[in-house]
């Protein structure tokens, strides 16, 4: 074989073992993140996509929106999700059963509810709901835990909870139609103003103002994912902090990529901008300590969705957060 036959034949195969390199690269920062039913929640990542935080992190992330929020929980143990956003009371149920499951922190941890009553069902307060139709995704789903904790935090007995007439709706815009037709007599639901403003609708409360230390759809991820793609899921939460803080310091431009994707007025997006800003739903820190996860998992113990409250360790990992907050910082609030 001549001299340029073999440096041709190094050549090429150094060419494929390059190709082969870029492909595993591009396929290690592919990440698959199960979602709510699309919402103005969801802005976070709108910013983070549209205005190149994911891209700035080398990142091709897929958003797949679940209305059920106890469909994401199997789907991180069968390996189809890397990270899921649609309620921590699931994956700690999970993982009580064995399920190899953490949450990491979130920048999607407070409360996004509010609670509504259909105008005519004489539904004043969580203490009236015994006996009524009340709207959740299923049981065990994160509307339903949130009703109950509701009611057990009101001083309701166990007996009066079974006696709620539990319905069955999939998903947040099913729920707040129920109540516009008056299929069901209250619910929980992601505020929306359109339903705040119907007369056949009343939002009694911000459910956040009274449960303030339930942690809504964090970062939830399974063990093997947070081993073989820690570097991925790492640039994942600084672009998702950094859209975050982003929509904080950027009122108008937050807005004009929530005109892109949302079907409401000026006036109705400020309304949302204000609801979720304020009301402390998103956390530009993106952390959650081991006193939320305890509260947590006692909520998931008087529910009968889990047998025990486990050590923080077991439930939650805040090293991928704070490794990244070393980085830029702790954002403080004007």
């Amino acid at each position: 074989m001549s001299m340029m036959s073999r440096s041709l034949k190094a050549a090429l195969l150094a060419g494929a073992f390059s190709v082969a390199m870029s492909t595993a690269a591009l396929a290690a920062d592919a990440l698959k993140i199960g979602m709510p039913a699309k919402m103005f929640l969801n802005l976070v990542e709108f910013v983070a996509q549209d205005q190149g935080f994911y891209e700035k992190n080398g990142l091709t992330v897929e958003l797949v929106h679940i209305a059920d929020s106890s469909i994401p929980v199997r789907s991180l143990i069968a390996g189809e999700l890397d990270v899921s956003q649609a309620g921590m009371s699931e994956t700690l149920a999970a993982a009580d059963k064995g399920g190899a499951l953490k949450t990491i922190g979130g920048v999607h941890t407070g409360l996004h509810y509010a609670f509504y009553a259909n105008a005519a069902s004489g539904v004043k307060d969580v203490t009236d709901l015994p006996g009524k139709k009340v709207g959740i995704s299923s049981p065990g789903s994160l509307p339903h835990v949130v009703i109950t904790a509701l009611m057990r935090q009101a001083g309701m007995s166990e007996d009066q909870i079974k006696s709620v007439q539990w319905v069955s709706l999939k998903g947040s815009s099913a729920r707040i139609n129920g109540i516009l037709t008056g299929t069901i007599d209250a619910t929980v639901s992601n505020y929306d103003p359109k339903a705040a403003h119907d007369k056949n609708a009343k939002v009694l409360f911000v459910v956040s103002k009274k449960l303030p230390n339930y942690v809504m759809t964090p970062w939830d991820v399974n063990d093997a994912t947070i081993a073989k793609k820690r570097d991925v899921l790492k640039r994942f939460v600084k672009a998702e902090l950094e859209a975050t803080r982003w929509i904080f310091d950027n009122e108008k431009g937050a807005l004009d990529v929530a005109k892109k994707h949302f079907d409401y007025n000026d006036e109705q997006l400020a309304e949302f901008y204000e609801f979720y800003k304020v009301g402390g739903i998103w956390n530009p820190n993106g952390t959650v300590t081991a006193e939320q996860a305890k509260y947590m998992q006692e909520l998931n113990v008087e529910g009968g969705l889990q047998k025990a409250v486990h050590p923080a360790e077991k439930v939650l990992d805040t090293s991928i957060v704070q490794e990244v907050l070393a980085e830029i910082g702790t954002y403080k609030q004007p």
